[in-house]
């Protein structure tokens, strides 16, 4: 249900030609562009099945072009391709494009971009798999926020980020210095790290 002609955008030219060229076919290629204007002008007059794209153009958004597309063409794929750029990852991954793909992903060996062709013609949306383990990535660190410190352990993490040694913080906190050190020592444990400076 894919009509197989082909538009494409981005910023980087060198992607454009390598994408051009791994074409089974460059003759369904419908147009080239770099800007988000020329991309729109290609789609009023070519109205391909496909979009494919990155996140950055030279002139213009790329994921604000993709939802663009579908007022244009309704029944237009959108393919995003991301290198491994986080927070284009993310961008892509939770917009609503129907495939994102990373470019090591695309023209890896292990056959990803066919996995994402196969997904798109049953109708399915597709993340690859360094798209899906960057969103849960990010994810897990919704799940697992930083753990919560008592008023002390506050006030010892702000003596000792004024430049405090120890000796200096029982004093000011009027506790014995085993008592600091027993601290620090939680503190360390709780935040995960194994230094002050840290």
């Amino acid at each position: 249900e894919i009509r197989l002609s082909a538009g494409f955008a981005s910023s980087r030219r060198l992607l454009l030609y390598g994408l051009y060229r791994s074409a089974h076919n460059p003759r369904r290629a419908s147009f080239i562009v770099t800007t988000a204007a020329e991309a729109m002008e290609g789609l009023n007059h070519h109205r391909p099945g496909v979009l494919i794209l990155t996140p950055k153009l030279e002139q213009g958004d790329g994921l604000a072009l993709a939802k663009q597309a579908r007022s244009v063409v309704p029944d237009i794929r959108t393919i995003v391709i991301c290198d491994q750029d986080h927070d284009d990852l993310l961008a892509a991954g939770r917009s609503e494009v129907d495939a994102v793909i990373t470019e090591q992903e695309w023209f890896g060996a292990d056959q990803q971009g066919r996995t994402m062709i196969i997904a798109l013609s049953l109708g399915q949306r597709y993340r690859s798999p360094a798209v899906k383990a960057c969103l849960d990535e990010e994810e897990q660190g919704w799940r697992n926020p930083p753990p919560e410190l008592t008023v002390r352990e506050q006030q010892l993490i702000d003596l000792w980020v004024e430049g405090l040694g120890d000796r200096e913080v029982a004093d000011r906190l009027d506790v014995s210095y085993a008592t600091v050190r027993s601290y620090g020592s939680t503190l360390r444990k709780k935040l995960g790290v194994s230094t002050r400076a840290q």
